[in-house]
């Protein structure tokens, strides 16, 4: 790891320690030769999180006005993507909007809520991957799902939802940049005088060209973030669904949410 950091950023540059894993990817915190505090990600070269993407979506989020770390570099060496960005002091929105108070928590969220509206505002020419030419809704949805939902019960679940709801998914609306994941996990706040605001928005490795509504139908079913489930229209609860059944979360909250959602929309798990 180390001949594979210093290829891309130089001699004298290390590592200072290991960070908390995203997606697949390992993450270190690492001293560029000058002294910068930078985090570093890498994954084997063709596989599951793909930086370089990831890194594409970043900088166009940053270009859209949303506040991300500085990409330093993003290039395979060796057979490993390498995803450096500069290290953005501060702590995780998870950790801190259980204790912030009801100021605190509505500026952050009004933060959150200029993110979203930036991300509606960032087209794209197209639905699916950043790199591909586009298609519609309908079909970059299903092919999206089928990659990232497991196969059995979960992914027959989903393919019932999208049969019985791909009316709704038209591509009206357009495509734009779709962070994919956006939770309070993923949200850095730093400290601003007696109360917090946003630092940045992390981890990319989902990343897509989809549904304007995407990201809020999902940060919804997040405490601590924009929106409400109850809220949701019969779209965002397709979405909403369809995360659940992505991500293999054991946990009571994430199967009361699954057993809520696909029981209002009619789909047997």
């Amino acid at each position: 790891m180390d001949e594979v950091i210093a290829a891309v950023l130089g001699p004298g540059a290390r590592t200072t320690s290991v960070l908390a894993g995203a997606g697949g990817a390992s993450v270190h915190a690492v001293t560029g030769p000058g002294g910068e505090a930078l985090v570093v990600k890498t994954a084997p070269a063709g596989a599951a999180p793909d930086l370089l993407r990831a890194a594409q979506a970043q900088e166009s989020a940053r270009a859209a006005g949303v506040p991300v770390p500085r990409t330093v570099a993003a290039r395979v060496v060796a057979g490993t993507q390498v995803h450096v960005t500069e290290r953005v002091a501060g702590l995780g929105w998870s950790e801190v909007h259980p204790y912030a108070g009801d100021a605190v928590r509505r500026a952050v969220l009004a933060e959150l809520t200029g993110v979203l509206t930036r991300l509606r505002a960032a087209v794209r020419p197209g639905f699916g991957e950043l790199d591909a030419p586009g298609e519609p809704e309908r079909a970059a949805l299903r092919e999206r799902t089928r990659r990232r939902v497991p196969a059995g019960w979960r992914l027959d679940a989903a393919e019932r939802l999208l049969d019985r709801y791909d009316v709704l998914f038209d591509g009206g609306a357009g495509a734009v940049l779709v962070h994919g994941d956006l939770h309070h996990g993923n949200v850095l706040v730093r400290p601003d005088g007696p109360g917090w605001r946003l630092a940045a928005v992390l981890d990319w490795d989902s990343a897509w060209a989809g549904p304007a509504d995407a990201d809020a139908a999902r940060a919804a079913l997040w405490d601590g973030m924009p929106g409400a489930p109850d809220d949701a229209d019969d779209r965002a609860a397709v979405q909403q669904l369809l995360w659940c059944l992505e991500f293999q979360d054991e946990g009571a909250r994430h199967r009361a949410d699954t057993a809520r959602l696909a029981a209002r929309l009619g789909v047997a798990l």
